[in-house]
């Protein structure tokens, strides 16, 4: 049994919160801290919060085992051949992001009216059923078509509604930990999915996907609605129970903790929320920065790596059995997302960038080189005779592109999910102000999963026209190469700087420093 000390999780140090005026409360609210009891609390319930995000990783990686399969004769689950080519593929693979779009969209107001948690519970999940039933049953390519955009509608609710119910059911000094637990589950999702469809055909994968959907229903039994939604609906005392649950019994410190989310509420009501404040210099700056990192990201290819890592392996002729390769890919990736947090908290937030988008076009350009040595049959060009006893050219070739490819799509993934893939995330919630950061990142979002679209479908345009496969990843590598010198020349250093500090920069020179209020106040500060 939990002793006293370790139930009561609050913990609040600083200053009182005496004034009554809302505009000066934020800089005098005290830091709310959790004891080992809460920990443990708020830990459970992201994790089953973010078995959704398992599910996010698997339909992202669905699509590397799964095209070969289809593409290769396919059979469904009737027995009956269901093919697709190439074209159809890149459909089934951009379906994805339109899905995930218009997911998006639709989130923001069911979670405020229904709730995060039965968002959760009922419609991603219901979604993500739907999707893989459909796949699963699947005899032509419309209804796979069908399924997969489904996925992505519950891949869109599930990466709009969780980030909310970390961050409201978080406190201070646990949020950044939490966070990490989304991009953590991701990644074992796409090394699970890559790992069973080693072994799988595409409608079996779609199957195990559809079982793994009954423990994430079965998880958000057990963890409460953010203590915030409620209070916003006026239920102050289911509010007060969802805190117990996170928190403890500590009755005086959880009646400061609802007045504390009480009067940031109040205050975000205050606070005008237009588009035209997209406009404004001091915000337009930051935001078209963000914009244009974003599209460097998408532009770059990374979901491509993912999407079609199979496929890649197996068209650049490498000896290593492509389904292998895939899944040393998703080990890497999962590894990555640790070594990323180390990275992160010992380098500026620029360097990590720069270093990372120049590395990804390096690994890029020799991907596109081992493309093009297969593709002007430069190996058959350098064999000699037979009957030489010396190691021919040819000889050192094939064993170069053995490991080269894999090397390659392995660096791309690594620096990229360390840096810039990681990083945006990070440098975004920094350099937009406070009080257009939810609408700015809206459209952010939105931005991403159109340009992930065209990425995702125009691979095999690509590879099909002159450009074929080599010239397609030096295009890509070509990006990232514009990507670094922009990023190099116009993102600024955020890291160890406040939030006011960050928007001094952006600001004109001859403007008076605004009110303290756009600065926003220790609750949105990024951790």
């Amino acid at each position: 049994m939990a002793s006293e000390s370790d139930r009561k999780d609050v913990k609040y140090t600083g200053l009182g919160t005496q004034e009554k005026d809302l505009r000066t409360w934020h800089h005098n609210t005290q830091d709310i801290t959790s004891t080992p009891y809460s920990k443990k609390k708020q830990v459970f319930a992201t994790f089953c919060a973010t078995l959704g995000c398992l599910l996010n990783g698997a339909v992202i990686g669905y699509t590397s085992p799964a095209i070969p399969s289809l593409v290769n004769n396919g059979t469904s689950i009737w027995g009956r051949e269901t093919s697709v080519d190439y074209q159809q593929a890149s459909w089934i693979t951009g379906l994805l992001s339109i899905g995930c779009f218009v997911g998006c969209v639709m989130a923001g107001p069911i979670m405020e009216r229904i709730g995060r948690r039965r968002t959760l519970m009922f419609v991603a999940s219901g979604f993500y059923a739907g999707g893989f039933l459909l796949i699963t049953l699947a005899s032509t390519a419309e209804l796979i078509y069908s399924g997969r955009f489904m996925n992505g509608v519950g891949l869109g609710f599930v990466l709009a509604t969780v980030s909310v119910y970390i961050v409201e059911i978080a406190t201070t000094d646990m949020r950044g930990f939490l966070g990490c637990f989304v991009q953590f589950l991701g990644s074992v999702g796409v090394l699970l999915t890559f790992c069973i469809g080693a072994v799988l055909n595409w409608w079996q994968l779609a199957l195990v996907h559809l079982a793994m959907v009954v423990p994430f229903v079965i998880a958000m039994w057990f963890i409460p609605e953010s203590p915030r939604w409620l209070i916003m609906k006026g239920n102050e005392w289911a509010a007060e129970e969802s805190l117990k649950w996170l928190r403890g019994r500590g009755t005086e410190a959880l009646d400061r903790e609802i007045e504390k989310i009480k009067k940031e509420i109040a205050i975000r009501k205050r606070e005008r929320n237009s588009i035209t404040l997209l406009l404004d210099p001091q915000v337009f700056k930051p935001f078209a920065i963000c914009m244009s990192m974003m599209f460097f990201l998408q532009m770059s290819g990374f979901n491509v790596m993912v999407f079609y890592c199979v496929t890649i392996f197996e068209s650049v002729g490498s000896s290593i059995n492509p389904n292998v390769a895939s899944i040393i890919v998703g080990v890497v990736l999962l590894i990555s997302c640790f070594v990323a947090l180390g990275v992160v908290s010992q380098l500026g937030r620029k360097v990590i960038l720069v270093l990372s988008i120049f590395g990804m076009s390096v690994c890029h350009m020799t991907l596109g080189t081992c493309f093009y040595l297969k593709e002007t049959d430069l190996l058959a060009q350098l064999e000699v005779s037979s009957n030489s006893s010396l190691v021919t050219p040819v000889n050192q070739y094939t064993s170069i592109l053995g490991w080269l490819p894999l090397v390659s799509v392995i660096g791309f993934l690594f620096l990229g999910n360390i840096g810039y893939g990681t990083l945006i995330w990070v440098v975004t919630a920094e350099l937009l102000p406070p009080r257009v950061r939810a609408m700015a990142n809206s459209f952010i979002i939105c931005f991403a999963f159109i340009t992930g679209f065209i990425v995702a479908k125009t691979f095999v345009d690509l590879i099909q026209s002159p450009l074929k496969e080599s010239g397609t990843f030096w295009l890509y590598g070509g990006i990232c190469f514009i990507g670094g010198i922009f990023t190099f020349i116009f993102v600024p250093e955020t890291r160890n700087k406040s939030i006011e500090e960050i928007q001094d920069y952006f600001r004109p020179k001859k403007q008076v420093k605004s009110d303290p209020l756009e600065a926003g106040h220790p609750l949105e500060s990024v951790t």
